[in-house]
Order: C-alpha cells, then structure tokens, then sequence
C-alpha cells in the first residue's frame, strides 16, 4: 500500500516491530531513507542514543532494552558496497545469521537474493519538497 507522508507526518506510519526483524530501506539518494530509520529507532524501538547515518561505518549499532530481555540493533547502509562477495567478506553474514536482532538496511539491493526482509519500505520523492510517497511491503 503507498501513502503519501510529510516530513512531520512519517509518526503515523503503522510499523509492528519484534525480533528477529529485517526492514529494508529502498529509494533514491536523498529520499528519507536515513529519516525514516531514525524515525523507526528512535521513536518505534526507544533508541535514546543519538542515531546518525552509517554511510561511512557501514552499520551503527544499538540497544533496545525490553523489559524481559535486551536486543541488538543494526543500521546497516550498503550503498558503498560492491557486491555481496565484499560484504561476505567483511564478516557481516555471521550478523544476519544470528537471530536476536533487529536489522535496518538502506541499500539492500546486494543482499536481497540472500536474506529476506519482514518489512520492505520504498520511498520516492514527490512533487512537493518535503512530501514522500512510501510503501509498505
């Protein structure tokens, strides 16, 4: 289902979290993909560390403390990866394999074929600068 949202308005998304869980991220550069995951971790998982973009570390990670039990989550940005065999090397698999988590990734597109996500978020820009039309699959 695609909706249009405003900046001010990405709160009323309806996004039903637990773990393990894997949202992807999917839209041009500049499309909100960042907002938005700062969006679902601090307000959805109740984050209260300072989320920024992990474009250059490749993934933030952080705590989200149940009352029961704590759970790890990931921000991955894959945008500068190549291809799966660098991401492969690097490590992160034994990451996805795990599961007791929660993973955010923006720029999934080399890893698709290999782990499935729970939520599938698309984001495209509009005619209106700070209006996005996002879809939830």
């Amino acid at each position: 289902m695609k909706k249009r949202y405003l900046l001010n308005e990405i709160n009323k998304l309806d996004i039903n979290i637990k773990s393990p869980f894997i949202i992807t991220l999917k839209g041009d550069l500049w499309s909100w993909k960042t907002t938005l995951s700062k969006h679902i971790l601090n307000n959805k998982l109740k984050v209260l560390d300072d989320v920024t973009s992990p474009t250059y570390t490749y993934y933030n990670k952080y705590n989200w403390e149940l009352d029961w039990k704590d759970i790890i989550i990931y921000h991955f940005d894959l945008y500068r990866l190549k291809d799966y065999d660098e991401f492969f090397a690097i490590g992160w698999e034994e990451i996805f394999d795990n599961n007791d988590w929660i993973i955010l990734v923006e720029w999934p597109e080399l890893i698709e074929k290999y782990y499935n996500s729970d939520l599938k978020i698309i984001l495209n820009k509009t005619e209106i600068g700070d209006e996005r039309e996002i879809e939830l699959i």
